[in-house]
């Protein structure tokens, strides 16, 4: 047939029936890769999902090498991809609990400390216990938003909710094994210890797990009605019904962007959960009031990245106002007016007023948290610690390379140099934690150095909402309040707070405290500034005096 360019598609060009990404790049140089499908609505759809990749291979942030492996992925996604996950799953379980025996010696090695067997015991203990909701009460299983994000990350999982479930619970099966593992060696039953792990011994080849599931019926065209089509469909129907103002529709469509920009504007509605919902408007909190300064030119992307000071945040109408929108569209449109859902996503959503500031959690709160924390692996367990234990701020901490943990000879003591922040007063030392160099952090911080210059800690993290977001996970998770007693919201920026809370209980010197959170003036009721620059020894108090558990 030749070459077609489609002008409604960008990025894209057909030959031949079948559609191509194609694009120039700031060199001049071209990408070019076959998006492997014929029909336009497909083309559309991949096209969407790599728009945001498309950005960072303009940018220098990936490869073209890169950009071509994430293309071949985007793909429907088939029960052999899950068996190929959980394989590398199963292999790396089984390696982490083969070396739980190696864990001691390591630490010592290291110059860290292993570890008291009652405390790691008690950990593998909280860990197993918590897993076991999902194998014998049903709960939702603990990896699911993971497994959800993980395989819709790099495919079409449409019709694979079934499999991704199972997924998810086969997930939390090799996890629950692997604490039961670590229960049974550091309860020195060392024949249970080694049955346990001869059990998560992968087998090669793996046997597929076969489910059978109903596919969804793509013979309706409503089911493939995508959230962007349904939303003009909603534009027209309330124009003709005359239901707007020329204000509340410029209103509401500024809402929508956002709404379409956080769910998807490929999605199909169908395929839109409560769950969906109540995570578009977790990010939404996250979001500047856009008509300030700086924000203005600002992506939606952009803003979710910056660590915006709580002064310039949205306020909890503002949030609402993308809740009332929803519901407008799936609940008063798309339900009611066009028969589309049987039910729409929004139903017993709520958006309770809350106010500007943070809340604290409390210390039986804080101690649930840490522990889980620790039961962690990765940049999961360690940021989340680091906020903790320093006050530091999520930006702070994301950008943390292995050259930025230094040791003072003055004070015998590991500390944090936070080289880039905000402010002036942000650039500043943070002693480290005791525990922390108890658990193995030190550790850790070793296994990032490399050859190369940049030695980052945390690389996976790739944007600094993922903290929000996965920290917002484990809080639910926990079954721990969004909202304190004093309709403040508690997100991870809320560590920061209850640090700086709890600090300020224990410590008369507010200086001392100012000096390790990074703030110029006082944001605890006083009115001081910096008068001096206290040495490292003398803000061991501030950090020492943190005790969760």
């Amino acid at each position: 047939m030749g070459y077609i360019n489609f002008c409604s598609l960008p990025y894209t060009f057909r030959r031949n029936g079948t559609f191509y990404l194609y694009f120039r790049l700031p060199d001049n140089r071209f990408f070019k890769s076959s998006l492997a499908c014929t029909e336009i609505k497909r083309a559309r759809f991949l096209t969407s999902r790599l728009m945001f990749f498309i950005s960072l291979l303009k940018l220098g942030r990936i490869e073209n090498s890169q950009l071509q492996t994430i293309v071949r992925k985007m793909r429907q996604l088939t029960q052999s991809d899950i068996d190929d996950y959980l394989l590398e799953v199963q292999t790396e379980i089984y390696e982490e609990a083969r070396r739980t025996k190696f864990e001691a010696r390591e630490e010592s090695t290291s110059g860290g400390k292993p570890i008291p067997v009652d405390l790691a015991k008690g950990f593998s203990e909280f860990a197993g216990e918590h897993l076991e909701d999902t194998l014998y009460n049903g709960a939702e299983p603990f990896s699911n938003d993971h497994i959800t994000d993980y395989f819709s990350a790099q495919f079409d999982v449409t019709g694979m909710t079934n499999q991704l479930m199972e997924a998810s619970v086969q997930y939390d099966y090799f996890l629950k094994q692997w604490q039961d593992a670590r229960t049974a060696f550091f309860s020195k039953n060392l024949k249970d210890y080694d049955a346990i792990v001869k059990s998560l011994e992968p087998i090669t080849p793996s046997v597929p797990i076969h489910i059978t599931a109903p596919m969804a019926d793509d013979s309706n065209s409503e089911n493939q009605l995508t959230l962007a089509e349904a939303w003009n469909d909603f534009v027209a129907f309330t124009s003709q019904k005359k239901k707007w103002t020329l204000k509340t529709q410029k209103d509401n469509e500024a809402n929508f962007e956002f709404i379409k920009f956080a769910l998807g504007a490929e999605t199909r509605v169908v395929s839109i959960t409560k769950r969906n919902i109540t995570d578009m408007l977790d990010m939404a909190e996250s979001l500047p009031q856009r008509n300030k300064g700086k924000y203005r030119n600002m992506s939606f992307q952009e803003c979710l990245d910056t660590d915006i000071p709580e002064e310039d945040l949205i306020s909890s109408r503002s949030v609402n106002g993308y809740l009332k929108v929803c519901q407008s569209f799936f609940s008063g449109y798309l339900t009611r007016e066009v028969d589309v859902l049987k039910s729409p996503p929004t139903t017993n959503v709520r958006y309770p007023a809350k106010s500007q500031s943070y809340g604290s959690y409390s210390r039986k709160e804080m101690a649930k948290l840490v522990t889980h924390f620790l039961s962690l692996s990765g940049w999961e367990k360690w940021v989340f610690l680091l906020l903790s234990y320093t006050g530091a701020r999520r930006g702070e901490i994301a950008k943390l390379n292995a050259e930025d943990i230094k040791f003072d000879d003055d004070s015998q003591r590991y500390f944090i140099y936070i080289k880039e922040s905000k402010t002036e007063a942000g650039i500043r030392s943070i002693p480290l934690h005791r525990k922390l160099v108890d658990w193995g952090f030190l550790g850790f911080v070793e296994s990032r150095k490399t050859k190369s210059e940049i030695n980052d800690l945390f690389p996976e993290i790739g944007y600094v909402n993922r903290i929000s977001k996965t920290f917002i996970q484990i809080r639910d998770r926990l079954k721990i309040p969004p909202v304190s007693f004093e309709a403040k919201r508690r997100v991870v920026h809320s560590l920061r707070h209850t640090f700086i809370t709890n600090a300020q209980s224990k410590v008369g010197n507010v200086n001392l405290i100012q000096q390790v959170v990074g703030h110029e003036h006082s944001k605890i009721g006083q009115t001081q500034v910096y008068t001096t620059t206290f040495e490292l020894s003398a803000l061991l108090s501030v950090v020492d005096s943190i005790e969760w558990i």
